[in-house]
Protein backbone atom coordinates (compact mmCIF):
# COMPACT_ATOMS: atom_id res chain seq x y z
CA UNK A 1 0.00 0.00 0.00
CA UNK A 2 1.21 3.61 -1.02
CA UNK A 3 -0.30 6.54 0.88
CA UNK A 4 0.04 10.30 -1.14
CA UNK A 5 -1.30 13.12 1.38
CA UNK A 6 -2.56 16.54 -0.41
CA UNK A 7 -3.35 19.44 1.67
CA UNK A 8 -6.45 21.27 0.64
CA UNK A 9 -8.18 24.51 1.81
CA UNK A 10 -10.30 24.95 4.62
CA UNK A 11 -8.47 22.08 6.81
CA UNK A 12 -9.18 19.40 4.50
CA UNK A 13 -6.42 16.83 3.03
CA UNK A 14 -6.73 14.44 0.40
CA UNK A 15 -5.46 10.68 1.26
CA UNK A 16 -4.58 8.73 -2.26
CA UNK A 17 -4.26 4.94 -1.32
CA UNK A 18 -2.93 2.25 -3.93
CA UNK A 19 -2.90 -0.86 -3.16
CA UNK A 20 -1.30 -3.79 -5.53
CA UNK A 21 -3.10 -6.63 -7.32
CA UNK A 22 -2.30 -9.24 -4.60
CA UNK A 23 -3.90 -6.91 -1.81
CA UNK A 24 -7.20 -7.09 -3.66
CA UNK A 25 -7.34 -10.19 -4.48
CA UNK A 26 -6.58 -11.70 -0.96
CA UNK A 27 -10.00 -9.22 -0.41
CA UNK A 28 -11.89 -11.11 -3.14
CA UNK A 29 -11.05 -14.33 -1.79
CA UNK A 30 -12.00 -13.04 1.65
CA UNK A 31 -15.00 -11.73 0.04
CA UNK A 32 -15.45 -15.24 -0.78
CA UNK A 33 -15.47 -16.85 1.93
CA UNK A 34 -17.96 -13.90 3.69
CA UNK A 35 -20.29 -15.04 1.25
CA UNK A 36 -20.09 -18.23 -0.69
CA UNK A 37 -22.66 -19.82 2.57
CA UNK A 38 -25.65 -18.20 1.02
CA UNK A 39 -24.71 -18.87 -2.58
CA UNK A 40 -26.40 -22.00 -4.53
CA UNK A 41 -24.97 -23.17 -7.53
CA UNK A 42 -26.86 -26.11 -9.58
CA UNK A 43 -24.37 -29.86 -8.75
CA UNK A 44 -23.20 -28.48 -5.89
CA UNK A 45 -24.47 -28.08 -1.99
CA UNK A 46 -25.46 -24.68 -0.75
CA UNK A 47 -22.06 -22.82 0.37
CA UNK A 48 -20.03 -25.36 -1.57
CA UNK A 49 -19.06 -24.50 -4.39
CA UNK A 50 -15.64 -23.71 -5.68
CA UNK A 51 -15.03 -19.59 -6.38
CA UNK A 52 -13.96 -20.34 -9.98
CA UNK A 53 -17.45 -22.49 -10.25
CA UNK A 54 -19.37 -18.92 -8.71
CA UNK A 55 -17.17 -16.87 -10.98
CA UNK A 56 -17.95 -18.59 -14.40
CA UNK A 57 -21.77 -17.90 -13.07
CA UNK A 58 -22.24 -14.89 -12.10
CA UNK A 59 -19.01 -13.20 -13.55
CA UNK A 60 -15.41 -12.93 -12.70
CA UNK A 61 -16.25 -9.03 -10.67
CA UNK A 62 -18.54 -10.77 -8.57
CA UNK A 63 -17.14 -10.49 -5.44
CA UNK A 64 -14.93 -7.39 -6.46
CA UNK A 65 -17.85 -5.04 -4.77
CA UNK A 66 -17.94 -6.71 -1.08
CA UNK A 67 -13.86 -7.00 -1.40
CA UNK A 68 -14.24 -2.85 -1.78
CA UNK A 69 -16.03 -2.69 0.82
CA UNK A 70 -14.01 -4.68 2.98
CA UNK A 71 -10.80 -2.88 1.70
CA UNK A 72 -12.20 0.96 2.05
CA UNK A 73 -12.21 1.33 6.26
CA UNK A 74 -8.88 -0.62 6.54
CA UNK A 75 -7.18 1.23 4.29
CA UNK A 76 -8.28 4.44 5.62
CA UNK A 77 -7.52 3.41 9.20
CA UNK A 78 -4.22 2.48 7.55
CA UNK A 79 -3.49 5.67 6.20
CA UNK A 80 -4.24 7.80 8.88
CA UNK A 81 -1.51 5.67 10.43
CA UNK A 82 0.57 6.04 8.17
CA UNK A 83 0.18 10.10 7.93
CA UNK A 84 -0.75 10.64 11.64
CA UNK A 85 -3.52 12.96 10.35
CA UNK A 86 -6.26 13.45 12.74
CA UNK A 87 -9.63 13.21 11.43
CA UNK A 88 -12.67 15.07 12.72
CA UNK A 89 -15.56 13.56 10.31
CA UNK A 90 -16.42 10.74 8.39
CA UNK A 91 -13.84 11.01 4.58
CA UNK A 92 -15.58 11.51 1.46
CA UNK A 93 -14.58 8.14 -0.47
CA UNK A 94 -14.57 7.50 -3.99
CA UNK A 95 -13.00 4.81 -6.24
CA UNK A 96 -10.60 6.12 -8.67
CA UNK A 97 -9.27 2.72 -10.06
CA UNK A 98 -9.63 -0.90 -10.04
CA UNK A 99 -8.35 -3.45 -11.98
CA UNK A 100 -7.64 -7.07 -11.02
CA UNK A 101 -4.96 -7.30 -13.09
CA UNK A 102 -3.16 -3.54 -12.12
CA UNK A 103 -4.62 -2.90 -8.05
CA UNK A 104 -6.90 -0.15 -6.89
CA UNK A 105 -6.70 3.39 -6.03
CA UNK A 106 -8.87 4.91 -3.48
CA UNK A 107 -8.89 8.43 -2.58
CA UNK A 108 -10.33 9.63 1.05
CA UNK A 109 -10.68 13.69 1.29
CA UNK A 110 -11.68 13.91 5.47
CA UNK A 111 -11.64 17.35 7.55
CA UNK A 112 -8.86 17.29 9.84
CA UNK A 113 -7.93 18.68 13.32
CA UNK A 114 -6.92 22.47 12.56
CA UNK A 115 -3.40 23.96 12.73
CA UNK A 116 -3.17 26.93 15.11
CA UNK A 117 -0.93 29.47 14.22
CA UNK A 118 -0.33 30.66 17.89
CA UNK A 119 -0.46 34.47 18.02
CA UNK A 120 0.88 36.53 21.16
CA UNK A 121 -0.25 35.01 24.52
CA UNK A 122 2.12 36.78 27.33
CA UNK A 123 1.92 40.12 28.68
CA UNK A 124 -1.91 40.88 27.69
CA UNK A 125 -3.48 43.61 29.16
CA UNK A 126 -6.93 43.38 30.78
CA UNK A 127 -9.49 44.57 33.10
CA UNK A 128 -10.93 42.39 35.65
CA UNK A 129 -14.43 43.83 37.71
CA UNK A 130 -14.37 43.61 41.37
CA UNK A 131 -17.76 43.16 42.40
CA UNK A 132 -18.68 43.90 45.96
CA UNK A 133 -21.29 41.83 47.62
CA UNK A 134 -23.83 44.16 49.73
CA UNK A 135 -26.28 43.78 52.56
CA UNK A 136 -29.10 44.37 50.50
CA UNK A 137 -27.88 41.40 48.07
CA UNK A 138 -28.10 39.28 51.04
CA UNK A 139 -30.96 40.41 52.24
CA UNK A 140 -32.23 39.07 48.82
CA UNK A 141 -31.41 35.64 48.78
CA UNK A 142 -32.87 35.27 52.62
CA UNK A 143 -35.81 36.54 51.51
CA UNK A 144 -35.55 34.07 48.28
CA UNK A 145 -35.39 31.40 51.20
CA UNK A 146 -37.92 32.77 53.27
CA UNK A 147 -40.59 32.50 50.07
CA UNK A 148 -38.82 28.77 49.45
CA UNK A 149 -40.12 27.77 53.33
CA UNK A 150 -43.73 29.57 52.99
CA UNK A 151 -46.69 27.61 53.85
CA UNK A 152 -49.91 28.03 52.02
CA UNK A 153 -52.35 28.22 54.86
CA UNK A 154 -56.91 28.66 54.54
CA UNK A 155 -57.67 32.74 54.27
CA UNK A 156 -59.00 34.54 56.80
CA UNK A 157 -60.95 36.47 54.31
CA UNK A 158 -63.67 35.06 51.57
CA UNK A 159 -63.69 36.81 49.02
CA UNK A 160 -60.38 36.64 46.74
CA UNK A 161 -57.73 39.36 46.59
CA UNK A 162 -54.88 40.09 44.73
CA UNK A 163 -51.94 37.92 45.97
CA UNK A 164 -54.42 34.96 46.88
CA UNK A 165 -54.21 31.47 45.66
CA UNK A 166 -57.27 30.61 44.76
CA UNK A 167 -58.70 26.79 44.98
CA UNK A 168 -61.31 26.53 41.54
CA UNK A 169 -62.66 24.34 38.85
CA UNK A 170 -63.08 25.82 35.97
CA UNK A 171 -64.62 25.10 32.78
CA UNK A 172 -63.88 27.01 29.29
CA UNK A 173 -66.48 27.34 26.23
CA UNK A 174 -65.65 28.96 22.64
CA UNK A 175 -68.91 29.53 20.66
CA UNK A 176 -70.68 28.15 23.15
CA UNK A 177 -68.55 24.46 22.80
CA UNK A 178 -65.94 23.24 25.57
CA UNK A 179 -62.52 22.92 24.18
CA UNK A 180 -60.05 20.36 25.08
CA UNK A 181 -57.80 21.43 27.78
CA UNK A 182 -59.93 24.04 28.78
CA UNK A 183 -61.41 22.87 31.96
CA UNK A 184 -59.57 21.47 35.54
CA UNK A 185 -60.56 21.11 39.20
CA UNK A 186 -59.12 21.92 42.61
CA UNK A 187 -56.80 23.96 40.25
CA UNK A 188 -54.70 26.30 42.42
CA UNK A 189 -54.32 29.85 40.87
CA UNK A 190 -52.32 32.48 42.24
CA UNK A 191 -53.97 35.21 41.19
CA UNK A 192 -51.99 38.47 40.02
CA UNK A 193 -48.94 36.30 38.90
CA UNK A 194 -50.36 36.49 35.25
CA UNK A 195 -50.26 32.42 35.02
CA UNK A 196 -53.32 32.20 32.73
CA UNK A 197 -55.19 33.79 30.14
CA UNK A 198 -54.85 37.89 29.78
CA UNK A 199 -58.13 39.14 32.06
CA UNK A 200 -58.52 35.92 33.93
CA UNK A 201 -57.57 36.29 37.28
CA UNK A 202 -58.05 40.22 37.45
CA UNK A 203 -61.94 39.25 36.95
CA UNK A 204 -62.01 36.82 39.81
CA UNK A 205 -60.86 39.27 42.28
CA UNK A 206 -63.83 40.19 44.65
CA UNK A 207 -65.38 36.62 43.92
CA UNK A 208 -67.02 35.01 47.32
CA UNK A 209 -65.71 31.39 47.74
CA UNK A 210 -68.13 28.77 46.55
CA UNK A 211 -70.08 31.77 44.15
CA UNK A 212 -69.70 30.75 40.31
CA UNK A 213 -69.03 33.00 37.83
CA UNK A 214 -68.45 33.60 34.38
CA UNK A 215 -65.85 35.33 32.81
CA UNK A 216 -65.15 36.31 29.31
CA UNK A 217 -61.44 36.53 27.52
CA UNK A 218 -59.93 36.42 24.40
CA UNK A 219 -57.06 34.34 23.65
CA UNK A 220 -53.80 36.34 22.24
CA UNK A 221 -52.54 36.51 18.78
CA UNK A 222 -49.65 34.62 19.27
CA UNK A 223 -51.12 31.68 21.71
CA UNK A 224 -49.12 28.47 21.44
CA UNK A 225 -52.07 26.35 20.64
CA UNK A 226 -53.50 27.59 16.84
CA UNK A 227 -56.96 26.35 17.38
CA UNK A 228 -57.53 28.79 20.21
CA UNK A 229 -55.19 32.16 19.09
CA UNK A 230 -57.41 35.09 18.96
CA UNK A 231 -60.66 33.12 19.77
CA UNK A 232 -63.11 34.91 22.30
CA UNK A 233 -63.60 32.24 25.21
CA UNK A 234 -66.32 32.44 28.21
CA UNK A 235 -64.82 30.25 31.48
CA UNK A 236 -67.24 29.73 33.96
CA UNK A 237 -65.55 29.44 36.82
CA UNK A 238 -66.40 28.43 40.58
CA UNK A 239 -64.35 29.15 43.88
CA UNK A 240 -63.87 26.55 46.04
CA UNK A 241 -61.30 27.93 49.25
CA UNK A 242 -58.94 30.61 49.35
CA UNK A 243 -55.10 30.24 50.64
CA UNK A 244 -52.67 32.75 51.71
CA UNK A 245 -48.77 32.70 51.77
CA UNK A 246 -47.46 32.08 55.28
CA UNK A 247 -43.66 33.87 55.72
CA UNK A 248 -41.63 32.52 57.93
CA UNK A 249 -39.95 35.49 59.80
CA UNK A 250 -36.32 35.78 59.24
CA UNK A 251 -34.35 35.28 62.96
CA UNK A 252 -32.16 32.95 64.00
CA UNK A 253 -35.07 30.43 64.49
CA UNK A 254 -35.51 30.80 60.76
CA UNK A 255 -31.44 30.16 60.27
CA UNK A 256 -31.59 26.85 62.42
CA UNK A 257 -34.39 25.49 60.58
CA UNK A 258 -33.07 26.27 57.30
CA UNK A 259 -29.02 25.41 57.71
CA UNK A 260 -27.03 23.95 60.25
CA UNK A 261 -25.93 27.60 61.82
CA UNK A 262 -27.24 28.47 65.19
CA UNK A 263 -27.74 32.21 64.51
CA UNK A 264 -29.05 34.77 61.66
CA UNK A 265 -25.61 36.49 61.52
CA UNK A 266 -23.84 33.19 60.95
CA UNK A 267 -26.47 32.26 57.96
CA UNK A 268 -25.61 35.69 56.89
CA UNK A 269 -22.30 35.33 56.44
CA UNK A 270 -21.97 32.01 54.95
CA UNK A 271 -24.50 33.60 51.94
CA UNK A 272 -21.82 36.82 52.01
CA UNK A 273 -18.76 34.58 51.16
CA UNK A 274 -20.87 32.07 48.80
CA UNK A 275 -21.96 35.33 46.76
CA UNK A 276 -18.59 36.68 46.91
CA UNK A 277 -16.81 32.80 45.72
CA UNK A 278 -19.84 33.43 42.76
CA UNK A 279 -18.75 36.73 42.07
CA UNK A 280 -14.97 36.28 41.71
CA UNK A 281 -15.52 32.89 39.94
CA UNK A 282 -18.39 34.79 37.50
CA UNK A 283 -15.57 37.51 36.73
CA UNK A 284 -12.53 35.45 36.65
CA UNK A 285 -13.90 33.16 34.23
CA UNK A 286 -14.70 36.54 31.85
CA UNK A 287 -11.10 37.85 32.52
CA UNK A 288 -10.03 34.77 31.07
CA UNK A 289 -12.38 34.80 28.21
CA UNK A 290 -11.41 38.11 26.88
CA UNK A 291 -7.46 36.99 27.38
CA UNK A 292 -8.49 34.22 24.92
CA UNK A 293 -9.95 36.73 23.10
CA UNK A 294 -7.13 38.52 22.69
CA UNK A 295 -5.07 35.96 21.78
CA UNK A 296 -7.50 34.47 19.39
CA UNK A 297 -7.40 38.08 16.98
CA UNK A 298 -3.71 37.62 16.80
CA UNK A 299 -3.82 33.49 16.10
CA UNK A 300 -4.84 32.26 12.64
CA UNK A 301 -6.87 28.79 11.72
CA UNK A 302 -9.13 27.43 9.60
CA UNK A 303 -11.68 25.45 11.40
CA UNK A 304 -13.47 22.89 9.52
CA UNK A 305 -17.35 23.27 9.29
CA UNK A 306 -17.91 19.69 10.10
CA UNK A 307 -16.57 20.05 12.85
CA UNK A 308 -17.94 23.46 14.31
CA UNK A 309 -21.59 20.99 13.83
CA UNK A 310 -20.13 18.71 16.21
CA UNK A 311 -19.52 20.76 18.80
CA UNK A 312 -22.17 22.96 18.03
CA UNK A 313 -24.97 20.01 18.40
CA UNK A 314 -23.36 18.88 21.37
CA UNK A 315 -24.10 22.46 22.44
CA UNK A 316 -28.04 21.65 21.63
CA UNK A 317 -28.16 18.73 23.27
CA UNK A 318 -26.85 20.39 26.86
CA UNK A 319 -29.70 22.75 25.82
CA UNK A 320 -32.49 20.71 25.35
CA UNK A 321 -31.57 18.28 28.58
CA UNK A 322 -32.22 21.53 30.84
CA UNK A 323 -35.20 22.06 29.09
CA UNK A 324 -36.12 19.05 29.51
CA UNK A 325 -35.44 19.23 33.13
CA UNK A 326 -37.62 21.91 33.01
CA UNK A 327 -40.64 20.55 31.93
CA UNK A 328 -40.28 20.79 28.11
CA UNK A 329 -39.53 18.03 25.54
CA UNK A 330 -37.57 18.77 22.40
CA UNK A 331 -40.53 18.26 20.56
CA UNK A 332 -42.10 21.18 22.74
CA UNK A 333 -39.47 23.14 22.73
CA UNK A 334 -39.70 23.14 18.76
CA UNK A 335 -42.95 23.73 18.39
CA UNK A 336 -43.12 26.73 20.55
CA UNK A 337 -40.59 28.24 19.24
CA UNK A 338 -41.52 27.52 15.30
CA UNK A 339 -38.40 26.33 14.70
CA UNK A 340 -36.51 22.97 13.32
CA UNK A 341 -33.78 21.31 15.14
CA UNK A 342 -31.35 22.28 12.47
CA UNK A 343 -32.59 26.12 12.57
CA UNK A 344 -31.45 25.89 16.11
CA UNK A 345 -28.35 24.00 16.19
CA UNK A 346 -27.09 26.91 13.65
CA UNK A 347 -27.94 29.47 16.69
CA UNK A 348 -25.60 27.68 18.90
CA UNK A 349 -22.30 27.62 15.71
CA UNK A 350 -20.70 30.91 16.92
CA UNK A 351 -20.71 29.92 20.41
CA UNK A 352 -19.09 26.35 19.40
CA UNK A 353 -16.72 28.13 17.08
CA UNK A 354 -15.51 30.37 19.68
CA UNK A 355 -15.04 27.18 21.93
CA UNK A 356 -13.01 25.28 19.33
CA UNK A 357 -11.10 28.48 18.84
CA UNK A 358 -10.32 28.57 22.66
CA UNK A 359 -9.42 24.76 22.99
CA UNK A 360 -6.88 25.29 19.95
CA UNK A 361 -4.98 28.01 21.83
CA UNK A 362 -4.98 26.22 24.97
CA UNK A 363 -3.24 22.72 22.85
CA UNK A 364 -1.14 25.12 21.06
CA UNK A 365 0.23 26.69 24.85
CA UNK A 366 0.45 23.31 26.69
CA UNK A 367 2.38 21.54 23.60
CA UNK A 368 4.47 25.25 23.04
CA UNK A 369 5.38 24.95 27.02
CA UNK A 370 5.48 21.42 26.97
CA UNK A 371 2.92 21.36 30.12
CA UNK A 372 2.47 17.97 31.68
CA UNK A 373 0.36 16.54 34.96
CA UNK A 374 1.22 13.95 37.08
CA UNK A 375 -0.70 10.83 38.22
CA UNK A 376 -1.20 12.66 41.32
CA UNK A 377 -2.57 15.53 40.49
CA UNK A 378 -5.42 13.31 38.19
CA UNK A 379 -5.69 11.04 41.25
CA UNK A 380 -6.24 14.44 43.77
CA UNK A 381 -9.00 15.15 40.88
CA UNK A 382 -10.67 12.30 41.11
CA UNK A 383 -10.51 12.17 45.14
CA UNK A 384 -12.08 15.85 44.82
CA UNK A 385 -14.70 13.97 43.16
CA UNK A 386 -15.59 11.26 45.07
CA UNK A 387 -15.74 13.48 48.28
CA UNK A 388 -18.23 15.32 46.51
CA UNK A 389 -20.51 12.95 46.27
CA UNK A 390 -21.30 12.36 49.97
CA UNK A 391 -21.73 9.21 52.03
CA UNK A 392 -21.81 6.17 49.55
CA UNK A 393 -21.99 2.48 50.39
CA UNK A 394 -19.05 0.33 49.25
CA UNK A 395 -20.55 -0.62 46.34
CA UNK A 396 -21.82 2.37 45.17
CA UNK A 397 -18.22 4.27 46.41
CA UNK A 398 -16.66 0.83 43.75
CA UNK A 399 -18.46 1.58 40.85
CA UNK A 400 -17.84 5.26 41.20
CA UNK A 401 -13.98 4.64 41.87
CA UNK A 402 -14.68 2.87 38.29
CA UNK A 403 -16.25 5.33 36.26
CA UNK A 404 -13.89 8.09 37.28
CA UNK A 405 -11.07 5.59 36.81
CA UNK A 406 -12.09 5.31 33.25
CA UNK A 407 -12.19 9.56 32.95
CA UNK A 408 -8.31 9.95 33.50
CA UNK A 409 -7.60 11.23 30.16
CA UNK A 410 -10.44 13.44 30.00
CA UNK A 411 -9.32 14.51 33.90
CA UNK A 412 -5.69 14.88 32.40
CA UNK A 413 -6.66 16.72 29.84
CA UNK A 414 -8.96 19.16 31.21
CA UNK A 415 -6.21 19.50 33.88
CA UNK A 416 -3.32 20.29 31.27
CA UNK A 417 -5.74 23.28 29.70
CA UNK A 418 -6.29 24.47 33.24
CA UNK A 419 -2.70 24.83 33.93
CA UNK A 420 -1.93 26.09 29.97
CA UNK A 421 -4.75 29.17 31.33
CA UNK A 422 -2.92 29.55 34.21
CA UNK A 423 0.32 30.69 32.06
CA UNK A 424 -1.77 33.19 30.48
CA UNK A 425 -3.41 34.56 33.52
CA UNK A 426 0.14 34.67 35.33
CA UNK A 427 2.04 36.93 32.53
CA UNK A 428 -1.19 39.27 32.19
CA UNK A 429 -1.01 42.81 32.90
CA UNK A 430 -4.30 43.06 34.95
CA UNK A 431 -6.26 45.80 36.42
CA UNK A 432 -9.26 45.70 38.90
CA UNK A 433 -12.48 47.83 37.92
CA UNK A 434 -15.71 48.51 39.21
CA UNK A 435 -18.71 46.54 37.51
CA UNK A 436 -19.81 49.37 34.76
CA UNK A 437 -23.05 50.56 35.74
CA UNK A 438 -26.20 51.06 33.15
CA UNK A 439 -27.28 54.54 33.09
CA UNK A 440 -31.07 54.85 31.92
CA UNK A 441 -31.55 57.25 29.46
CA UNK A 442 -33.86 60.20 30.19
CA UNK A 443 -36.63 61.17 27.73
Amino acid sequence: MTVKMEKLENSRVKLTVQIDAETLEKAMEEAYRKNVKRINIPGFRKGKAPRKIIELNYGPDVFVEDAVELLLPRLYEDALDETEIKAVDRPEVDIEHIDRSEGATFTYIVDVYPELTLGNYQGLKVDREIVQVSDEDVENILKQQQQRNSELVVAEHTAVQKGDFAVIDFIGYVDGKPFSGGAAENHTLEIGAGQFIPGFEDQLIGVEVGETKDIQVTFPEEYHAEHLAGQEATFTVTIKELKEKFLPEIDDEFAKDISEHETLDELKAEIRKNLEDEATRRTTEQMENKLLELIAEDSSVEIPQSMIEHQAGHLLDYFLQNMQRQGFSEEMYLEMTGQSREDLQAQFEPQAKTQIMHDLILEAIIEKEDITVSDESVEEKIQEFMGSAGDLTPELEERMREYWNSQRPGIEAHLRREKALQVIVDSAVITDVEPAVEVEEQE
